[in-house]
């Protein structure tokens, strides 16, 4: 699904405008009749309700006086909740505004609603183009709204929410369900606005669809369209026909790690994976890993060797993909290594964990890579890697991973309830559906390694990592359906994992 940001749904409204002779009012009318249709659809009839609609002063207001025109026309009990100045009203929201006081609809300020009880409540006090944190009035109508107790209904955004990135600096609607207009807005499927947003309905508003459609955006959503990018598997194949894996993983203590990628490789449908590990943890993987082959790494005293290294590459030369970092350690002799083959390997990369770690301070060699390379972090192992603080990249997780994914000509899947998936090219796919079961060990290693399976079974590094994504997801709720999320662990993904690959593979038929 394509998503904007509202200085891009500006734009394509005054393409509607000047190229089509589409008035600004028609739009207003349309993106009002859709609200009250989704509004219906989600609380029944509004015939006899009580409803407040608290209007602000810009288009956004504007929204809300059409809408308590129809609301009323439909049999609602309107009032029109007010916080602004009638000469401060826009055109547009001021010709509507005209309209409702010639209904004679009741206008009050917000301290005047104060023991009312409302069934519905309409937020249309600031539109997708607000942005900071409401102060005065309108941060006190926020938190009457939310303190209502009614079904809360926001037009186009809760106000307080930043549509094309995600804060809440501030008081901010809660809202039940919120309808926007034209296309989703960026900032809709960021947290913590996406708290706040409740369902979220997209509703048409004349704008013609060529234009629409023709709109280059650079974001998007995970979602079911993805099926058309999955790698062809011909029934006339062979194990190598599918690709090769080496994973460079595992370390005394984080074998698992080792278990989980490898199997999600296979699971995710590459020919063969090979686990590069020590020589201290090999029993490990024969023992749970009965399709892996192993490579028993060279080591001195516990420490990895800087023989492995020339044993790595040498491996490499027949594989397709290298996955390094699951389960590797921090020592110093594994930095080594590590460095050594992200800088010589010339297959395509797929980084995650102690592998990212073990970059900090030396990320350069990233952007040196010609193969394609992904890398996989949660928020602290970018923090390291990016010299971005913590907070920093909570506030701007979509600009952040943008600018890192350019300058270093990576793919960067930037982990979290929402997840973003950020090319080199500049675009950016947020993942939609988030899953508190998700956040247990061994969960990125699964990650990393459908990654790497879809990689060497011929994707493009981009479409990897967002189909990868999106699997993961699916296979994380399919997990949480039948075992909770408290109770889920990473092997139950990757158990999930088969019946969600299956169910995107059949939207392709």
């Amino acid at each position: 699904m394509k998503l904007v940001t509202a200085s891009q749904m500006t734009e394509l409204e005054r393409k509607a405008i000047d190229k089509y002779d589409i008035s600004s009012l028609l739009l207003m009318e349309n993106a009002a009749r859709g609200f009250c249709d989704y509004l219906e659809q989600e609380t029944g009839s509004v015939k006899g309700k009580k409803i407040a609609v608290f209007c602000g002063s810009g288009n956004n207001g504007g929204d809300g006086f059409a809408i308590a025109r129809h609301l009323c026309n439909r049999g609602g009990q309107v009032t029109v909740v007010k916080c602004f100045c009638e000469d401060k009203l826009k055109p547009d929201a001021k010709t509507n505004f005209e309209t409702v006081k010639k209904m004679g609809l009741p206008m009050v300020s917000h301290t005047e609603i104060v023991g009312n009880r409302f069934t519905i409540v309409v937020d249309a006090l600031f539109g997708t183009g607000f942005h900071g944190m409401p102060e005065g009035d309108y941060a006190d109508m926020i938190e009457a709204i939310n303190q209502t107790g009614a079904f809360v209904a926001s037009v186009d955004i809760p106000s307080g929410a930043g549509s094309s990135d995600g804060r809440v600096e501030g008081a901010c609607v809660r809202a039940d369900m919120t309808v926007t207009f034209g296309l989703a807005k960026v900032g809709q499927f960021l947290y913590p606005a996406k708290d706040y947003v409740g369902k979220l309905f997209v509703t048409d508003i004349s704008i013609p669809v060529q234009e629409l459609q023709a709109f280059d955006t650079p974001y998007g959503t995970l979602d079911e369209e993805l099926a058309s990018a999955l790698p062809e598997r011909a029934e006339n194949s062979h194990k190598g026909t599918f690709g090769k894996v080496l994973a460079f993983a595992g370390s005394p203590g984080m074998s698992g790690a080792c278990v989980l990628t490898t199997l999600a490789v296979l699971k995710s449908g590459a020919g063969m994976v090979t686990a590069a590990v020590p020589q201290s943890i090999l029993h490990v993987l024969s023992e749970q890993c009965r399709e892996v082959m192993t490579m028993a790494l060279p080591t001195e005293e516990e420490q990895l060797s800087e023989k492995a290294i020339n044993a790595i590459l040498n491996k490499m030369k027949s594989q397709d993909v290298l996955l390094a970092g699951c389960g590797l350690g921090n020592s110093e002799a594994t930095q080594k290594v590590l460095l050594s083959v992200v800088s010589q390997c010339e297959k395509p990369l797929v980084l995650d964990a102690d592998g990212i770690n073990l970059l900090a301070g030396n990320i350069h060699i990233v952007k040196e890579r010609t193969a394609p390379t992904v890398l996989t972090p949660h928020p602290l192992e970018f923090s390291r890697i990016s010299g971005h603080s913590m907070e920093h990249i909570r506030v701007n997780r979509v600009a952040v991973a943008t600018e890192f994914a350019q300058e270093f000509g990576v793919v960067l899947v930037l982990k979290g309830a929402d997840t973003v998936v950020a090319h080199p090219d500049g675009r950016v796919y947020i993942c939609t559906t988030a899953n508190s079961g998700l956040a247990t060990a061994g969960s990125g290693d699964v990650l990393s390694g459908i990654i790497a399976s879809l990689l060497a079974q011929g994707a493009p590094a981009g479409d990897a990592a967002n189909v990868g994504v999106y699997l993961h997801s699916n296979a994380g709720l399919l997990a949480r359906e039948k075992l909770g999320a408290r109770s889920m662990l990473a092997g139950d993904v990757l158990l999930a994992l088969p019946e969600a690959i299956i169910a995107l593979e059949n939207r392709t038929n």
